[in-house]
């Protein structure tokens, strides 16, 4: 459990550090907007766990509602490359009954747009979001209208377009 609670300290220090500050790359806002706003209200539960079937057990029996947020930091990623597990994610957006996923692989290239941060304490993760398709749709949209997106890439405007029109 030692992992486990370092892993959960890493993620807070990087959302606190990293995802929560202001950047140039997203049109003055965070990288990920929200973020201290659902850390602050309670909004985000952290599960640390070997076994990949968790996601469906949590889209089944216990999905976040409203503007609640999953993070599961799954140690096990090793049994999956970079291209299988984005297939594994394509798949479960794919079926997502209302509730999607967004992940990181760690052997994906690094964002270019978010500060890179280095915790060197924890083993190695996967990191998957798991959130109401309906909130990510809304807050992109609202997003979008505040240029946000700017400088992502076509690609990724595209899937935003794409998801957002589910």
């Amino acid at each position: 459990m030692i992992a486990g609670n370092l892993i959960k300290k890493e993620i807070k220090l990087w959302s606190s550090e990293v995802l929560e500050k202001p950047s140039e790359n997203f049109a003055g806002y965070a990288p990920c907007p929200y973020a201290k706003q659902a850390w602050s209200a309670n909004k985000v539960d952290m599960v640390v766990t070997e076994d990949l079937g968790i996601i469906d057990r949590i889209k089944t029996h216990s999905p976040p509602k409203g503007d609640e947020v999953k993070l599961v930091a799954w140690t096990g990623w090793e049994s999956m490359t970079e291209e299988e597990f984005d297939k594994w994610m394509q798949k479960e957006n794919d079926n997502h009954n209302g509730i999607w996923l967004i992940g990181f692989h760690p052997n994906t290239e690094e964002d270019e747009q978010i500060d890179e941060y280095v915790y060197s304490d924890a083993p190695d993760y996967a990191l998957i979001l798991v959130q109401p398709l309906k909130h990510l749709q809304s807050t992109s949209k609202i997003l979008m209208k505040k240029g946000y997106y700017g400088l992502h890439s076509k690609e990724e405007i595209k899937q935003v377009i794409r998801r957002n029109a589910i």
